[in-house]
């Protein structure tokens, strides 16, 4: 029993290693932007050696696929279920606040439609997941009476991620438009519906919370 007891503490301590790693890239990040992080910082903030920190992740791009991965958990996790079509505008907007991460989030995404990039199976998943929240939403919304039963949720939902996805990138070019705004308008034209039944407020007798 000792010998299993003490591997899982070896495997929640390098978990919890692997973690505050990712926390540090993600914070040089935010700090400096991706193309600036270097291992030495990395392991300057998270307390460790260089060899430390290369034990863990042998690459700057396995690093900065940590970070990534470390936000999108932190991010997704504390989307209420069942709210990412209500949210959609307040996190666009949030999103390109934190210009640096959509940077890094630009750059890696392009890289990783090469089949053989460390970040192309973590982008594929990673749409998924992202695709089924937001399908989900708009099942939630055709529940409650405010999205009408002959609206697509699978595609609404792709469509949605595909403008939103591209409405980063022009902002990165040229910020100064309102983000928020513009996804909201696809958003209406896309589930047929006015904005104050889609975006923002649930329907009366709906919590925020749910």
């Amino acid at each position: 029993m000792g010998k299993v007891t003490g591997s899982r503490g070896s495997y929640a301590k390098t978990a919890e290693r692997r973690r505050d790693i990712a926390q540090a890239v993600l914070d040089l990040v935010v700090e400096k932007g991706h193309r600036a992080v270097v291992t030495a910082d990395v392991a300057k903030r998270a307390g460790l050696s260089e060899p430390g920190v290369l034990y863990h992740f042998a690459s700057k791009d396995e690093l900065l696929l940590a970070a990534l991965q470390h936000f999108d958990d932190v991010e997704l996790t504390a989307l209420p279920e069942g709210e990412s079509i209500l949210r959609a505008r307040e996190r666009a907007v949030a999103g390109v606040e934190r210009t640096n991460i959509v940077r890094l989030h630009t750059a890696m995404s392009g890289e990783a439609s090469d089949p053989t990039h460390p970040a192309h199976e973590y982008f594929k998943q990673r749409w998924r997941r992202s695709n089924k929240l937001m399908a989900d939403s708009i099942r939630q919304l055709q529940a409650d009476g405010a999205v009408g039963p002959d609206v697509d949720a699978d595609s609404a939902s792709r469509l949605i991620h595909a403008t939103w996805e591209g409405l980063q990138n022009q902002w990165l070019a040229e910020p100064g438009f309102d983000i928020g705004a513009e996804l909201e308008k696809a958003i209406v034209a896309l589930l047929g519906y006015p904005v104050e039944h889609v975006v923002g407020s649930p329907p009366a007798g709906r919590s925020r919370a749910r």
